[in-house]
């Protein structure tokens, strides 16, 4: 059989492939463990910069107004890094196991508050959340979409896997949503800075785990 027979062969394999349903809650539980730490951050981190850690209103849009740009770069770059990419783990599957530890990390030290002062809290505040919520997340987002092709070529499996993905990031959602703010009480004890600290420790651990 030469290589054209061969290539067709593989290609109408693929296409017949089936995924578990277990293959599918596991492909889900890649956008529920993302959205523990990226919903906190895109639904916490104004109240956390400006009530907690007392970066000024408009210090705190001009950090996420910069970080848009980063957004914007860092997806083509992190599309062309998983292109290039070939390990005995496939393109993709690397980046979101390898990178859930750093995003886990970038996180916790987004939603820490050390004592800065002026222009220091600004750089710090804009460099953790730009590694946090830019570079890392993308990271891991990235590979996970790219990596659906890889597990199917059949239509009604990826709308199936993706519905399942898509249950998994709105339970991620809702416990953000639901036990952000009462785990930072609960950690705190009227001290937020100590409660967003203990909080993203634990969603981290969650994430990572």
């Amino acid at each position: 059989m030469d290589n054209t027979a061969k290539t067709a062969n593989t290609g109408k394999d693929k296409a017949n492939v089936k995924l578990s349903v277990w293959e599918k809650t596991a492909y889900s539980f890649t956008d529920m463990a993302g959205n523990l730490l990226y919903v906190t951050i895109s639904s916490y981190i104004l109240y956390f910069y400006t009530d907690v850690f007392g970066i000024s209103v408009a210090g705190a849009g001009l950090i996420l107004l910069v970080a848009r740009f980063f957004d914007a770069v860092s997806a083509p770059v992190w599309g062309s890094i998983v292109d290039h990419t070939h390990t005995k783990w496939g393109q993709s599957r690397p980046y979101f196991l390898w990178l859930a530890i750093p995003f886990a990390v970038a996180t916790f030290l987004a939603f820490t508050a050390p004592n800065l002062h002026g222009t220091a809290k600004l750089w710090y505040a804009g460099f953790t959340y730009i590694l946090a919520a830019g570079v890392v997340y993308t990271g891991i987002q990235t590979p996970i979409t790219a990596i659906l092709p890889s597990l199917t070529t059949n239509g009604q499996e990826r709308i199936n896997a993706n519905t399942f993905r898509m249950c998994g990031g709105a339970i991620g959602s809702f416990i953000t949503s639901t036990f952000a703010l009462p785990l930072v009480a609960f950690f705190g004890k009227g001290n937020d800075k100590v409660g967003f600290m203990w909080t993203m420790f634990a969603f981290g651990i969650l994430e990572t785990v």
